[in-house]
């Protein structure tokens, strides 16, 4: 079960273009916050986003039955390491979850549970934490899009424009508060953007740069320039300096969507936690596909022509200090796929659940006819927790040990002094997730 599109939030691309204004200030127009508790909004004055090979306070897990075995792996490998904070939609789910971390072997006295309706099961893409300057926890409150759906709803009925408005919404509007929400649950400092932006969305290395999609950011922010994108993401707390890499990953298209010819996938339209990420200050990890799979698989070759642009970009970069960075390129495991049948009676929440009626006519995709599903398989979608690093694993799914050995070897020398653990993730990658998405990093304070 995918819960990265539960909520359809109604937005259009004249909706995205009157909020921007710089600066981390409370625009007039949004909704008060969630209760008094809430802390004054702050200027942003000393606070910086975190590298997530920092010191952690703790780590936060959503709750869905649909990802039960995948969120106690997970459970069980960081809670040695980290405290665990997880977020539940209802009450009464407190006692299966208790029971399922149990039973996986979790040190149930290291998890706190919270109740929130509006929860999502991948928290990473609900908010991102700060750290001021003497140690508050803050929290940068992006504006949420369900993954600019709006903006798949206007491509996929281009020709029938009475359908995108159900498409698109009216949905849960409240997943605009999410973030609030869990800032309130932390007792943190919130500083509002006016970027439309998921979490893992954006890569820091918490000495002020930032990594971001051009694709991806476009798309989510429809009719806004690049030098006022840029403007936006340079008034976050800490950030001075901006990377643009071109795009993500082909096997991460935006929602469901063809990649080419009969390949298709479920994805976020290009997150940097798919593709590049930060292993400290100047070191940064991009995806490579693998030879072999670039030489007869026509979604590895899209993927490195996309690579390659994004190497050559991450080359001519430098850091806050000038600095060139240390690109190291992960292999990426073999390309994962299965052949699944476009049905109009599909479960459109199971990964499996596809229809005709998610492509737009141009495609001439027919109910019963296959397509060729393609997992959005990374091994860069990992989880830094303190003493441990939480890392896809592929070997049973086609990946040679070879290449999973180099992975290994690499992530040992760009972390040192912790525990590699590979963890099982392919359920979530059907759904564009995985073991980052599933997690939400709160720093040390």
């Amino acid at each position: 079960m995918n819960l990265r599109r539960r909520s359809t939030l109604a937005l259009g691309a004249a909706a995205c273009t009157t909020w921007w204004a710089s600066g981390c200030g409370e625009p007039a127009s949004r909704t008060a916050p969630p209760t008094a508790l809430l802390p004054p909004a702050d200027t942003a004055a000393g606070f910086r986003m975190v590298g997530e090979y920092e010191p952690m306070q703790a780590i936060w897990l959503g709750f869905d039955a649909g990802h039960a075995a995948f969120t106690a792996t997970l459970a069980r490998t960081l809670a040695p390491h980290v405290p665990l904070r997880m977020l539940l939609t209802q009450p009464e789910q407190e006692a299966t979850a208790r029971a399922m971390l149990v039973a996986a072997g979790v040190d149930i006295t290291r998890v706190r549970f919270h109740t929130e309706p509006q929860a999502i099961y991948f928290l990473r893409d609900a908010a991102v934490f700060t750290r001021g300057p003497t140690g508050q926890l803050g929290l940068v409150n992006f504006r949420w899009s369900q993954y600019g759906l709006a903006a798949w709803c206007q491509r996929r009925y281009a020709t029938q424009p009475a359908r995108v408005a159900p498409c698109s919404g009216p949905g849960d509007a409240g997943r605009e508060e999410l973030d609030e929400r869990i800032a309130v649950l932390a007792g943190a400092r919130t500083c509002d953007s006016t970027l439309y932006l998921e979490g893992g969305g954006i890569e820091v290395n918490g000495r002020g740069v930032a990594l971001v999609s051009e694709a991806l950011i476009k798309q989510r922010n429809p009719g806004v320039g690049k030098a006022t994108l840029e403007a936006a993401f340079l008034a976050l707390p800490g950030i001075t300096r901006l990377v643009w890499m071109a795009e993500g990953l082909a096997s991460d298209p935006h929602l469901r969507a063809t990649i080419t010819g009969d390949y298709v996938a479920w994805g976020t339209g290009g997150h940097t936690d798919e593709f590049v990420r930060f292993a400290d200050a100047r070191t940064v990890l991009l995806a490579w596909p693998d030879d072999a799979d670039v030489a007869t698989h026509a979604v590895a070759r899209l993927n490195r022509q996309r690579m390659q642009r994004n190497l050559e970009l991450l080359t001519q970069a430098r850091d806050q200090d000038g600095q060139p960075f240390r690109v190291l390129k992960v292999p990426m495991p073999r390309s994962i796929e299965r052949r699944v049948f476009l049905s109009a009676a599909a479960d459109a929440n199971e990964s499996t659940g596809w229809t005709a009626d998610f492509f737009p006519p141009t495609e001439r995709r027919r109910e019963g006819k296959p397509v060729i599903q393609v997992a959005s398989s990374s091994y860069l979608n990992f989880v830094v927790a303190n003493g441990v690093v939480v890392v896809p694993g592929y070997e049973a799914h086609g990946t040679p040990r070879a290449v999973e050995q180099r992975v290994r070897v690499l992530f040992e020398q760009v972390f040192p002094g912790r525990q590699i653990a590979f963890i099982d993730a392919i359920g979530a990658n059907w759904v564009g997730g995985g073991p980052h998405c599933a997690t939400l990093n709160e720093p040390a304070v």
